[in-house]
């Protein structure tokens, strides 16, 4: 082999595969680590085999948290330019040792019998994967008969073989070396850098052959080339050597004490392609994140403009915790990071003391945040700034507008289904709507068999027409008001300001499963999207997440509440068929600063399909606890008061409405439902001891329903939660429908939550009329996306 044939390697690297629910990781809340694999070789052979060499190469594999399946390794892998040209592929050899004797022949020998040598060198690349299918990174490694070559990867700005990285002026390079016979150390003696212009046309065919450029170093004497000791690994770029717009190349290569070079250059290793960027483009870019919201700026730099400003509603208290880090322009470090609250951000001055908020905080980690003070009611403005290592700062602004929990009321509604809505195409009077062509209920229909006081002459019907008295909605009797959120906003996240949540104890907050699945790509006028879908998401925060923070007990119902709640956050390669996974450990879906992860307490992972099931009363669900809640008063619901099961609805005792022909039992009586169940063991235990000095651990979230279905890949899964731990008010999940069975199920269901976990009273019905929530459209503060856009200065 000659130089010619050296090894700009091109290797497919390990994916994650999960072909099965038995391939999610179960072991906590700890992320999929890649395995990690350490390369050693004993001296080289060239007595035992003439015109060729021996290794005896040997490597340690470890996984931090699985096993090593097997291990995979290739010699003499094709180089970039034969693959380009599908002249070759990589060969790898799998195994299970962890040993194997390399055999290089010397296509060119110095001389014949034994002991015979050559000037060419062979390239050995080992991998390790691991039990979920996850590879290492990759050990590279080149021999030549009479030394082992030494290696170099460059680590900051990280290389990558297709893409040109981007990066600020001036910026720095960082790289790694390793030379495995050196003497006394495994630092090469030096190393050789060359940066290019790629602007050149010359330089091109480097990007094609990237050992060309080896080449000509070694036929030139290295001219162009730059050498320095081995005892630095890093070099300046500034814009001197390369202005904003233009792209460049460095590469490097280490020297051993022999003389040896490193014999290849990787495009994805250490060759780096890169694009300078503008002026000002390589102020780091700030993430702010916390349980209300998870926004990342698209740009950086210090400016004071309202457009970046990311608006919360919270309480006003001091339990929300508001954490930051950066992404440093390639080549850059985030260092340092400072904080103030309603000061001046151009202020220099020193804070008087601890309790002087409105100067700048002394420089901490970059990566760091705090627990906000008790704020007074109105406006207040967090001011973080975050520095690199040249000295390029950013700005985040933080706009909070505090509101108290006040409630007068006892329960507000928030019907957020997306249900089809009444047509009178053919009576334009309104008073009769057409035939419904979608699967009962409808918008209206909804209303009346939730909200209807009862006893009134039923409108609209169709079998009969007329003298129809309607009967109680599952609410009547409860003292409610409602709000709907199918306003036809600009913003449908300004549906349900955190002002008009605040104002009630309770919520009951509704999603379909069909109106979850609406987004903003679609036309609006026809699938208008949730408000629950609209506040969550990247970059948004949830007024429901600020109305749970702030003390506020939810009750989250519906087929499409978890899947509107965290649709935005899907990573399809991560579902399992038809079943959506929303998964916390491996995917990270399922996090802070989203309810069901928060509020919820489903830690592990969530699945939401359509699938012919009913839920039953969870075996689980056994109560008899007591002293759990923030405060230590809340006591145990009787379970026993919750429907022992979910049934179908039934002709024999469910009639099929008056609003609906008799030839749409079809529509009425339906089997398949939406659901959203928890996939993975999800156990959250907490210390419910009445004192600093007693431990009591218990269980703070019941199973109260689990639902079995062959669509389903667990036998029973959990699909209504009820959350009463310390961590946040009280919280009940519902992943199915509340209208969708027999009617004396539903209003089972209803009157458990409300009644037995809510102690809401109940007096006849009919007894209050439900109240519209009216409001005048909110002015866009609760929630809203920053328009990339606009964040720019």
């Amino acid at each position: 082999m000659s130089r010619a044939r050296s090894a700009s390697l091109v290797v497919v690297l390990g994916a994650l595969a999960c072909a099965s629910c038995s391939n999610k990781t179960l072991s906590g809340l700890v992320p999929d680590e890649p395995p990690t694999v350490t390369l050693t070789s004993g001296p080289v052979d060239t007595v035992s085999a003439p015109q060729s060499w021996l290794v005896d190469i040997s490597w340690v594999g470890s996984d931090p948290d699985g096993h090593i399946d097997h291990y995979e390794y290739a010699i003499d892998p094709p180089t970039a330019k034969q693959a380009r040209f599908a002249q070759a592929e990589t060969a790898w050899v799998a195994t299970h040792e962890t040993h194997v004797v390399a055999h290089f022949h010397a296509s060119h020998p110095d001389g014949y019998g034994p002991g015979a040598t050559a000037s060419e060198f062979h390239v050995f690349v080992l991998r390790a994967i691991d039990d979920r299918h996850v590879a290492s990174p990759r050990v590279v490694r080149a021999f030549y008969a009479y030394t082992i070559a030494p290696d170099v990867w460059i680590t900051r700005p990280m290389p990558n073989e297709l893409l040109r990285v981007q990066v600020p002026v001036p910026f720095t390079v960082e790289w790694d070396g390793d030379d495995p016979d050196g003497a006394g150390s495994r630092r090469p003696a030096s190393y050789r850098t060359r940066l290019l212009d790629m602007d050149d046309p010359a330089n091109q065919a480097y990007l094609v052959d990237p050992d060309s450029l080896l080449r000509g170093g070694e036929a030139s004497g290295w001219a162009g080339w730059t050498t320095q000791s081995g005892d630095s690994s890093s070099l300046s770029i500034n814009d001197a050597q390369l202005v904003p717009g233009r792209s460049g190349l460095f590469a490097v290569v280490a020297v051993d004490e022999a003389g040896a070079t490193t014999p290849y250059i990787l495009l994805d290793r250490n060759l780096l392609q890169f694009s300078v960027e503008p002026p000002n483009a390589g102020a780091p870019r700030i993430h702010i994140f916390s349980v209300l919201e998870d926004f990342t700026y698209s740009s950086g730099g210090f400016y004071v403009d309202p457009s970046r400003e990311i608006p919360l509603q919270t309480t006003v208290d001091e339990r929300l915790r508001i954490n930051w880090d950066a992404t440093p322009a390639a080549g850059h470090v985030a260092v340092a990071s400072r904080w103030m609250i309603d000061g001046d951000p151009f202020d220099e001055t020193p804070r008087s003391g601890p309790d002087d908020l409105n100067h700048w905080s002394t420089p901490g980690p970059a990566n760091s945040g705090l627990t906000m003070p008790v704020l007074s009611t109105g406006t207040h403005r967090l001011y973080v700034e975050i520095r690199d290592d040249f000295g390029d700062r950013s700005l985040a602004i933080v706009r909070f507008e505090t509101i108290t929990l006040n409630p007068t009321a006892e329960l507000l509604v928030v019907n957020d289904t997306r249900l089809e809505v009444d047509k009178f195409v053919s009576d334009p009077s309104h008073q009769v709507p057409d035939v419904y062509t979608r699967p009962w209920p409808s918008a209206t229909e909804l209303d009346t068999f939730l909200f209807a006081r009862g006893g009134y002459p039923w409108r609209g019907t169709k079998n009969p027409t007329s003298g129809v008295i309607s009967p109680p909605g599952l609410l009547a009797g409860y003292a409610f008001d409602t709000l709907g959120t199918r306003r036809g906003l600009q913003d449908a996240a300004q549906a349900a300001p955190l002002s008009v949540l605040a104002s009630y104890r309770h919520v009951l907050w509704l999603v379909d499963t069909q109106g979850a699945t609406y987004n903003l790509t679609q036309d609006q006028t026809i699938f208008p999207i949730t408000t629950l879908r609209a506040m969550s998401g990247p970059g948004l925060t949830s007024t429901l997440a600020a109305y749970v923070l702030m003390g506020g007990q939810v009750w989250l119902a519906g087929g499409g509440s978890a899947y509107a709640s965290l649709a935005q956050f899907d990573k399809r390669n991560n579902n399992l068929g038809l079943i959506t996974v929303f998964d916390h450990p491996t995917f990270g879906e399922l996090g802070p600063g989203r309810p069901m992860y928060d509020a919820a307490h489903v830690r592990s992972s969530l699945g939401v399909t359509t699938a012919l099931a009913a839920p039953q009363r969870s075996p689980a669900a056994t109560g008899g606890w007591s002293g759990h809640g923030p405060d230590g008063t809340l006591s145990a619901p009787d379970y026993s008061l919750a429907p022992a099961a979910m049934r179908f609805r039934d002709p024999g005792i469910d009639p099929i409405p008056p609003t609906r022909m008799p030839s749409q039992g079809n529509f009425y009586y339906t089997t398949n439902t939406g659901f959203g169940f928890v996939l993975d063991p999800n156990v959250i235990v907490e210390d419910f001891g009445p004192d600093p000095g007693t431990t009591r651990l218990e269980a703070a979230l019941d199973t109260v329903y689990d639902v079995t279905s062959v669509a389903l890949p667990s036998p029973s899964a959990p699909v209504m939660l009820y959350y009463h731990g310390r961590e946040n008010a009280p919280f009940v999940y519902t992943g199915f429908d509340p209208w969708a069975w027999s009617h004396g199920d539903c209003q089972g269901l209803v009157d458990f939550v409300l009644g037995d976990i809510w102690k809401l009273p109940k007096s006849a019905p009919g007894a209050r009329t439900a109240r519209n929530v009216s409001m005048r459209t909110p002015r866009p503060v609760s929630s809203r996306r920053l328009d990339p856009r606009s964040t720019r200065p």
